[in-house]
């Protein structure tokens, strides 16, 4: 009797379980890429990679925290257009495999041609999690302060400077000292 009563709720509730009206809110961004974009229970660890890769290329999505705001759509959209893509701003995971894999590279315009050390040193850091802002070469006051909390955090003198040195810390460092 009590397996049937249970059978019975399960039958009842599963459509007002499935019912878009006792869902969870889903974000503007998810709405309008609902056919393309990113699972939802894996959307932050992906948006956050997407984040960081166009950050590589030099493309400005703000600081890689996994959420889609208004910076991350326009940087996904400046990507597509020189990527050849439908502009429409949508993160997905076929997106991540492109910036991640996809040959040609495609950089904005803002990244130097050939990679400077500067810029080398703001690819690493962003990929050990130390955000400086989109890799273009510049440095700003956001790479000096990754720069230091990357020396802080290696026991590394405090300088806030671009060297050769550095960059090869960052380059064979130990991996397992991320930040995230």
């Amino acid at each position: 009797m009590r397996r049937l009563s249970l059978a019975l709720m399960a039958l009842f509730a599963a459509p007002l379980l499935a019912s878009p009206a006792l869902a969870a809110p889903q974000p503007e961004w998810h709405r309008a890429c609902a056919a393309d974009g990113v699972v939802p229970l894996q959307s932050a660890p992906v948006i956050k990679q997407i984040q960081t890769e166009l950050a590589i290329a030099g493309f400005d999505a703000g600081k890689p925290d996994g959420a889609v705001g208004r910076g991350t759509r326009q940087a996904i959209r400046d990507y597509q257009k020189l990527a050849g893509l439908k502009p429409d701003g949508c993160p997905s995971e076929a997106l991540l495999q492109r910036l991640s894999f996809g040959l040609p590279k495609v950089y904005s315009d803002r990244r130097p041609a050939m990679p400077t050390e500067t810029v080398q040193v703001q690819e690493e850091l962003l990929r050990r999690g130390y955000w400086a802002g989109p890799a273009d070469g510049r440095l700003g006051k956001t790479t000096v302060e990754a720069i230091r909390q990357f020396e802080l955090d290696n026991d590394r003198p405090l300088t806030g400077e671009v060297s050769s040195t550095l960059l090869r810390d960052l380059k064979t460092g130990d991996l397992s000292k991320r930040r995230n």
